[in-house]
């Protein structure tokens, strides 16, 4: 059985499921963002305002959107402050940010043993294995710290972001000999790799993003933590992302959309096959995130 596409008007089951959600999990680039991370264009990078308008129109609702994103603490932070949002995941689900206003926020490291009262972030604590210099050092030109819009690796709290392109099996010996639980994360086929960068890959190669995270660690479990945490109903939270890495969301809310560029990746078409509560949305990247919104809004109507 072929994927279902998200239609423009839904029916029966879809707009009876559609018409009661109220919580709007997203990842950014790639999906909710338009290429350059900007939220004033379209997937062509057109100046465009409905991404904008359709955030309006989803407050205006009382649909509540929440950042679920590999992007860090700093990022996010401006990124809900400038949006008018008010929650996020940041970090692969590793930062949980309940209440923007409040500062309400907590780590999650699912299956890591982490005690905060060792006074280091989860990440210092990943930092101490000697992995991060291991990965810094094997894979020249391979390989480097994604530098978070230049802002630096070490702004990170819980997770270690690698972006170029090696070999997941390599990766994973390499973590599995760290003595911490640890897992290695594709987050998704770069579209551009900001500057200062040391990458030099092989032409044709587009390089990807890569968390080294504490094992267990998924956008879903984030998702469903948050959902204990603050007492939502999975059911009345649908979830959308491009990358493999979003692909752990599906199990942690009644619906997941997939924006159409997202079947590129490999086993997506698969993954998205016959699966109950999961669209492929009409559209790609932001195009895609907006129509599926505008789907999502007029259920309610």
């Amino acid at each position: 059985m072929p994927h279902s596409v998200l239609p423009e008007r839904a029916a029966g089951e879809l707009r009876q499921r559609l018409s009661k959600i109220r919580y709007v999990f997203t990842d950014m680039d790639g999906t909710m963002l338009a290429p350059g991370s900007t939220v004033l264009a379209d997937a062509a990078g057109n100046p465009s305002l409905e991404p904008v308008s359709v955030l309006v129109d989803l407050k205006r609702a009382g649909i509540e959107v929440i950042p679920c994103s590999g992007r860090n603490r700093s990022m996010l932070h401006e990124d809900v402050r400038i949006l008018g949002l008010n929650a996020y995941i940041g970090e692969m689900g590793g930062i949980l940010m309940l209440d923007h206003k409040r500062n309400d926020w907590r780590y999650f490291t699912a299956d890591m043993d982490y005690d905060p009262s060792c006074g280091l972030t989860p990440h210092e604590v990943i930092e101490q294995t000697g992995v991060c210099e291991t990965f810094a050092t094997r894979w020249p030109g391979l390989l480097e710290y994604h530098n978070d819009m230049s802002s630096g690796y070490k702004h990170r709290e819980v997770t270690i972001g690698l972006r170029g392109e090696i070999p997941d099996e390599e990766a994973r010996v390499v973590l599995a000999a760290s003595g911490v639980n640890l897992e290695w994360g594709d987050n998704g086929f770069l579209n551009y790799i900001s500057a200062p960068t040391t990458l030099r890959l092989p032409e044709g190669v587009r390089g990807r993003a890569f968390n080294i995270s504490p094992a267990g660690l998924t956008k879903g479990a984030g998702i469903a933590r948050f959902c204990e945490l603050r007492g939502i109903d999975p059911a009345e939270a649908v979830a959308l992302g491009d990358a493999r890495s979003d692909f752990a969301m599906a199990d942690a809310v009644g619906t997941f959309l997939l924006v159409e560029n997202g079947l590129k990746n490999p086993g997506a078409a698969e993954f998205m096959e016959g699966r109950e509560g999961a669209y492929v949305t009409r559209g790609r990247i932001v195009d895609g995130w907006v129509s599926a919104m505008r789907t999502i809004l007029e259920a309610q109507a």
